[in-house]
């Protein structure tokens, strides 16, 4: 066994690393979220409200790329969309968070869980965990803090439009993995 082989048979299952593939495919979801949630959102409720599709790029780059990359790909998005389109608003690192957590939260669901990366469950425990902790815990929070306005008086408007949101991005999102999956693009393989 020569030195190679040694330091190889010592290298962990998730290699730190991102291949040449995976880089491309956050930059594509990365330009997705930058399409979606600067160019195709619609602001509600004096902008407290942003009803985009944004978040299915960063959950799917966690569910396929695992939560490095989907981190990432999360922080890329929010820095380039923010220097890209604003919406009129200052820049807040407390969304930076948010967008990270986005693309993370799925790629952590994906290595808990015993199903394919691809499963249902695997696509609603991530968007409903998206939703309490990032959609109406954190991105409620960093609002009021903007805005001047309490955080249980943004809250009812948040919490019944991101309930909405959540449903229609489970329903987009998994049929979305599937094709990737049957593309070949991804690998779908358990644990």
């Amino acid at each position: 066994m020569d030195n190679n082989e040694k330091i190889s048979s010592r290298r962990p299952m998730y290699s730190n690393r991102l291949s040449t593939k995976s880089l491309v495919l956050a930059a594509i979801f990365v330009a997705m979220n930058i399409i979606l949630s600067r160019l195709g959102a619609i602001m509600l409720f004096n902008g407290s409200v942003r009803f985009s599709f944004g978040n299915i790029p960063l959950i799917l780059s966690g569910l396929v790329l695992g939560p490095g990359a989907g981190a990432m790909t999360g922080g890329i998005a929010d820095l380039l969309g923010f220097f890209i389109n604003s919406h009129g608003g200052a820049f807040h690192p407390g969304f930076t968070l948010s967008s990270i957590l986005t693309g993370t939260i799925p790629g952590i669901v994906m290595f808990l869980s015993p199903t394919k990366k691809s499963s249902l469950l695997n696509v609603v425990v991530s968007n409903i965990s998206i939703l309490i902790v990032v959609s109406l815990l954190l991105n409620t929070y960093w609002l009021s803090q903007l805005q001047g306005n309490a955080y249980l008086v943004l809250l009812p408007a948040r919490a019944a439009t991101s309930i909405i949101i959540t449903i229609l991005n489970i329903l987009i999102t998994y049929p979305l993995i599937k094709s990737l999956e049957k593309t070949g693009l991804i690998l779908d393989k358990t644990k």
